[in-house]
């Protein structure tokens, strides 16, 4: 039988319990399942450098990073899991003012130990190696990879990417504050934004 416990709760095992309320709840969803979790936020800033803008357009056809600059964005996320596969699924809408909304899905699953996959379009993905600190979520860069049938390729992208952290630390028992920095060793920040969501509850 496929595993049915939530994604991140594969992923990190006993480390799961370790997570803040807050943190764990955003990640419930069991996979086989139809159920969603709604996020209601604002990004404080999104970002990229000038050097990234040229990395725009490919980002765009694979569905993958930010094309807008901007402050205080409204953010709408949808997560969901399905009863016919697994996988948490991922729905960001940007609400950037003057243009229409930006959509960003995504499809993660459990690749390793303390590791995940976060999937885009066209089998292309990026490996993140999961901890939990002072009850929030961290995730590193642990390289890209193109999925081609069963077969899982990795990419250097890094090289021309950066490397990725992201961190979601609680704020209260309905709230936390998430942060990802695209950074590369020789260019500095690519891409990089940050800010408050907080979950919905009906």
């Amino acid at each position: 039988m496929p595993p049915t416990e939530p994604i991140l709760k594969q992923a990190l095992k006993d480390d799961w319990e370790l997570l803040a309320p807050v943190i764990q709840a955003h990640y419930s969803l069991a996979p086989f399942t139809n159920e969603e979790i709604r996020l209601e936020g604002k990004m404080h800033e999104v970002s990229h450098s000038r050097f990234a803008k040229l990395l725009i357009p490919f980002a765009r056809v694979v569905g993958a990073l930010i094309p807008y600059h901007g402050s205080n964005v409204p953010v709408r996320v949808v997560n969901h899991s399905r009863s016919d596969r697994t996988g948490y699924f991922w729905q960001r809408t940007f609400f950037f003012p003057g243009s229409k909304p930006f959509q960003f899905p995504s499809t993660m699953l459990c690749t390793g130990d303390r590791e995940i996959t976060e999937y885009v379009r066209f089998g292309f993905g990026i490996r993140l190696k999961l901890s939990v600190r002072n009850g929030g979520l961290i995730e590193s860069d642990h390289g890209y990879v193109v999925k081609v049938g069963r077969a899982t390729i990795p990419l250097p992208m890094n090289l021309l990417m950066g490397w990725a952290s992201i961190q979601e630390m609680p704020v209260s028992e309905s709230e936390f504050d998430m942060k990802m920095v695209l950074a590369h060793p020789l260019f500095g920040h690519m891409f990089a934004y940050n800010g408050r969501f907080a979950l919905v509850r009906e």
